[in-house]
Parts: C-alpha cells; sequence; structure tokens
C-alpha cells in the first residue's frame, strides 16, 4: 500500500482520525463500503493559497442505523452535534437520506472546511 504524505492526503487522514473520535463511528471513503451507522467522506474541493497552504472543503455524510423517520434524525442530529462541538469545522449541514442495498438510512450532509499546510 503506498503511503502519501503531502499536504491534501495529510489532511484527509487528520479529518478522518478526528471524525472516528468524535463520532466514534467507521469513516469510509469508498460509497461501495457504506454501512451505516457511520461517516462517508467524500473528496475535497480545494482553493490554493500558494503551493504550500490549501482551503480545503469535504462534503461529509453522516449516517445512522433505522428508517428515515423521526428517530433516525434525531440519532443523526446527535451525531452532528458531536461534531460541531469538536474542533471539526462544520460550515453547513443538509438533511438528507442513502439508500443503501434497498433500505434507506436517516443522513446529514455536513460541509466541513480546513486549511492544510504543507513544508
Amino acid at each position: 500500500m503506498t503511503v502519501y504524505t503531502d499536504l491534501f492526503n495529510e489532511a484527509i487522514d487528520d479529518l478522518a482520525d478526528t471524525l472516528a473520535t468524535v463520532t466514534g463511528l467507521r469513516v469510509v471513503f469508498n460509497p461501495e463500503q457504506i454501512n451505516p451507522p457511520c461517516v462517508f467522506l467524500d473528496a475535497p474541493d480545494f482553493e490554493a493559497l500558494s503551493n504550500t497552504i490549501v482551503k480545503m472543503s469535504f462534503s461529509v455524510k453522516v449516517l445512522t442505523l433505522g428508517p428515515g423517520n423521526l428517530d433516525g434524525l434525531r440519532n443523526v442530529l446527535s451525531m452532528c452535534a458531536a461534531l460541531l462541538a469538536s474542533n471539526v469545522a462544520v460550515k453547513s449541514g443538509r438533511p438528507g437520506y442513502v439508500t443503501v442495498g434497498g433500505q434507506t438510512f436517516a443522513s446529514y450532509d455536513l460541509t466541513v472546511d480546513l486549511q492544510a499546510q504543507g513544508a
């Protein structure tokens, strides 16, 4: 397995570690590995401020077990509240649903911003 140590990949690893610590959930990067409850981390957008500093914006899906009803919504909102209370820079959130294997799960789509700096 290749180890990536550039500013982008280190930022992705740091965010994944933080998300897992805060939520206590697995963080997955591959949509085929979504198995709620989990956090799905999608590829980021970025804006280069220089050749060593970038602002990154991640789409983060927080998924919970259970149907997409009020119980599921309350559970996923609780996980989002934990992220807001931590050092994760949650910029915005939108309710959603994710269908995996014919089953619908409640989710929240969060936008998380961070700044990465290389050497």
